[in-house]
């Protein structure tokens, strides 16, 4: 067996030379790789990847963007970004992409709202592909070692210098560059990650906190909803009803306009509650115990009580669950881009500007952000404990 083997792998033909034999061969493999080749190529083309139905999505996200259209007139097309140039890497992307092909032929995606639904697992994917890479194929464009950076803006400066000393991977700051961020759904509208948190029998006169954003309403029957409540914001329960929960506003608001923001400190712009125009302007017979100025601004607040009803299954007693979260989500999202500083380093108000400048580059949700604000600013210099004992 092992000589039939030999002679017919190792001995000429009878009937051919070895050097026909050979050159029919290089032939052949030459013609079988040109192939190969054409069809990787093919397979390379913008107008392939956008064949799927799914992927019209994301490519008209993308015609929406400067990476479409700008004033240089470079495009950046989809195997530009999602697409490594190197043949091995390629080779293997080709491979893995086989899963994506069957996606689309099982009609994963055909059902109305079915790509969003899977927005966050594509992205994630295609994330943690950039990061372990690099961002390599942003850099094929985007080469710190080309950049200008006289030319740029102040902020920018100050972002991507360090971003240049530490060769940092374009995506730990640009996520949602090109296409839309997924919604995430814990933190989706007025949806609360705290649900196991919430306390059933409330006991009157006791401090709870908002679960979420929670409506507020005029009435036991909930229908004239005048506000909402911020996350961790605090209430003292008057009494349960049959439909509603009447709990006590006990905040503070600026006597200027028509005041429907209400804060919980005095010249601290920590957001506890957000009242209606329309609630407002009827001028509401809210209990005023207190008036004071601000020095720094010359504005006058005034320290207000307003009992207000709530829907039952909306408070919760501690909230140590919601600074967790919100302290973990500020060191994970917002040290990507640099060191983030310590929480009680500034002031509450200074941290408005301070997060509002940061948040763009993360992919945190509207809701989630306003929770990491008020961590922020509750755990600010102005709440230090050991800067006060220090004065």
């Amino acid at each position: 067996m092992r000589n039939k083997l030999k002679s017919l792998f190792f001995t000429p033909s009878k009937r051919f030379g070895l050097g026909i034999l050979l050159t029919l061969g290089f032939i052949v493999g030459a013609v079988s790789w040109q192939q190969f080749n054409n069809v990787m190529d093919a397979t390379s083309a913008e107008e392939f990847c956008v064949g799927c139905h799914s992927m019209q999505t994301p490519f008209n996200e993308l015609k929406q963007t400067v990476h479409w259209k700008n004033n240089s007139g470079v495009r950046a097309t989809c195997p530009d970004c999602h697409l490594p140039h190197d043949k091995t890497n390629k080779f293997a992307r080709k491979m893995q992409a086989s899963r994506e092909v069957l996606a689309e032929m099982t009609g994963k995606y055909n059902e109305e709202g079915a790509f969003e639904q899977h927005r966050a697992e594509m992205a994630e994917r295609e994330w943690a592909r950039f990061t372990a890479n690099g961002s390599k194929e942003c850099k094929n464009c985007h080469s710190y070692e080309r950049m200008d950076f006289d030319k740029m803006s102040k902020a920018a400066q100050k972002a991507m210098k360090p971003a240049a000393e530490r060769n940092q991977s374009c995506i730990d700051c640009h996520k949602g560059i090109a296409h839309h961020l997924p919604q995430k759904q814990a933190g989706a509208g007025n949806a609360s990650k705290f649900e196991e948190l919430v306390i059933k029998n409330l006991k009157s006169n006791q401090t709870y906190y908002a679960k979420g954003n929670v409506p507020l309403f005029a009435d036991e029957a909930l229908s004239q909803n005048i506000g909402s409540l911020e996350t961790a914001a605090p209430v003292t329960v008057v009494k349960s009803g049959d439909k509603a929960d009447l709990v006590e506003l006990l905040m503070w608001r600026k006597d200027k306009g028509f005041g429907r923001i209400w804060y919980n400190q005095f010249g601290k712009n920590i957001t506890d509650a957000v009242l209606t125009k329309e609630f407002m302007q009827a001028e509401p017979k809210f209990e005023v115990l207190e008036t004071k100025e601000d020095s720094l601004t010359g504005l006058t607040w005034q320290k207000v009580k307003l009992p207000i009803w709530v829907a039952h299954d909306q408070l919760i007693e501690n909230i140590d669950a919601v600074w967790a979260n919100a302290e973990n989500t500020y060191k994970t999202q917002c040290s990507t881009c640099h060191r983030q500083p310590q929480v009680a380093h500034f002031d509450s108000n200074t941290w408005i500007g301070l997060f509002k400048g940061m948040v763009g580059f993360t992919n945190i949700d509207e809701q989630t952000g306003k929770e990491v604000l008020r961590y922020l600013q509750l755990h600010s210099s102005d709440f230090d404990t050991h800067k006060e004992q220090e004065k």
